[in-house]
């Protein structure tokens, strides 16, 4: 029987869990009501001892419950979970609850407008926050504006070089080639601004979750008799 105190969305959804067990456990037993059977070893099948079980060899198996209460069972858990489902439905398009956005903007939004967000959005502006590059640390600027600054990385190009003197000892000594020079203009980002970015994100995140909680403590509605 449904609990005849005021269920909350919470408790529906926990109300549901167990149904969803109810229904494969008696989904189970209506498979072993089906038949029972008996199995043996018997050294004759023709005769006076025809089918007789040898000793110890006989397994029977047994049911508990006849096919029409398994069926029962499972029509009536399936009714108490539509039920439910309906009544969940209908109370997630009328619940309400508030959120700060992300621009500071508080916001009203229903329960299934709060799942999209947690579960499609907020992940996906999580990416696009992490996604922005980053600007390079310990490097030499020499140039910027205002959203750029070019650095340069300078590496040798050295060679070894062997000569021999008069008595034709060889001697060695490293010859500079020149220099490998890499320009960057940099248009990334601090650190901190895209951690910041990401922090903001994440809380957001959070204000969600518990904007979520709060709905799920809204009573369900009751179904309208038809």
């Amino acid at each position: 029987m449904e609990p005849t105190n005021p269920l909350t969305l919470g408790d529906a959804f926990n109300r549901r869990k167990k149904l969803a067990a109810d229904f494969e456990t008696w989904k189970g037993r209506l498979a072993a009501a089906g038949a029972v059977r008996r199995s043996y070893r018997t050294q004759a099948v023709e005769g006076d001892d025809a089918f007789v079980p040898d000793t110890g060899s006989e397994k029977t198996s047994t049911r508990h419950y006849t096919v029409d209460e398994c069926r029962l069972r499972l029509a009536e858990i399936l009714a108490l979970d539509q039920a439910l489902a309906l009544r969940i439905s209908l109370t997630n398009q009328q619940a309400r609850t508030e959120v700060e956005d992300l621009d500071g903007v508080v916001r009203s939004y229903t329960i299934p407008e709060l799942l999209v967000l947690k579960g499609d959005i907020i992940p996906k502006l999580e990416l696009a926050a992490r996604s922005v590059p980053l600007r390079a640390d310990n490097v030499s600027v020499y140039d910027g504006g205002p959203d750029f600054v070019k650095h340069r990385s300078v590496t040798k190009v050295e060679r070894k070089k062997e000569t021999f003197n008069e008595k034709g000892l060889k001697a060695e000594e490293m010859v500079t080639l020149g220099y490998d020079v890499v320009e960057v203009t940099d248009f990334g980002l601090s650190a901190r601004d895209v951690y910041n970015e990401i922090d903001r994100v994440q809380e957001y995140r959070e204000r969600v979750k518990q904007a979520i909680n709060r709905a799920n403590k809204t009573e369900l509605v009751q179904l309208t008799e038809t």
